[in-house]
């Protein structure tokens, strides 16, 4: 989901602030998925990780007031769920005696999180632009890419050709390829994440 220009992004958070629900649920949409799969790349535990996104919205909205900025919510929203994962990591060492995990030092640790959040920011910026794709086009590629299905497995749900399944996924590759070396605001590490990204 989108937000029209910093005025748009002004009138959120300030609604936001003010406890609108309808806000709530537009901060929600913009960032569930991508907290999503940052805690997900942490702990390595898809349920779990959405209960700890969905701690950090209401603990986002108990401080409702803090935050003067789209920027700034999105900060704590981040590091909330850094903190919970690693707590979580923690707690599952307790618990479930994960000798392996025992062994990660807290650098290695520190690197996956930053890890975790360069490949956010990058699949964020991919779904965007596979948005922007003609519609079958678009579909084929967010069901290869995001949801990591075969041609096979998507010409079989779409009752389409699995030719035409791999013609419009390598279009739309092409196309998101280009769309990305034309953006100037992507740094280059992100750039050529993405890019390796769509070589897979």
């Amino acid at each position: 989901m989108s937000i029209n220009g910093a005025k748009g992004e002004m009138e959120l958070i300030n609604s936001f602030q003010q406890g609108d629900h309808k806000a709530l649920h537009q901060v929600y949409a913009i960032y569930q998925r991508p907290l999503c799969f940052f805690t997900e790349q942490i702990i390595a535990n898809t349920m779990a990780a959405e209960d700890i996104v969905s701690d950090c919205f209401i603990s986002a909205y108990q401080k409702k007031e803090d935050f003067p900025s789209l920027n700034h919510l999105k900060s704590f929203l981040f590091t909330a769920a850094k903190n919970a994962a690693l707590n979580y990591i923690k707690s599952e060492k307790r618990h479930h005696d994960i000798h392996h995990l025992l062994e990660r030092s807290a650098d290695k640790l520190a690197i996956d999180v930053e890890n975790a959040y360069i490949r956010t920011e990058v699949m964020q910026i991919i779904f965007s632009e596979i948005e922007k794709l003609p519609p079958q086009c678009r579909l084929v590629v967010r069901m290869a890419i995001i949801d990591g299905k075969s041609a096979a497995e998507i010409a079989a749900e779409l009752n389409m050709a699995y030719q035409t399944v791999l013609n419009q996924k390598a279009k739309g590759v092409a196309l998101l390829r280009n769309n990305l070396l034309k953006n100037e605001l992507i740094s280059l590490p992100m750039l050529l994440s993405a890019l390796i990204l769509l070589q897979q």
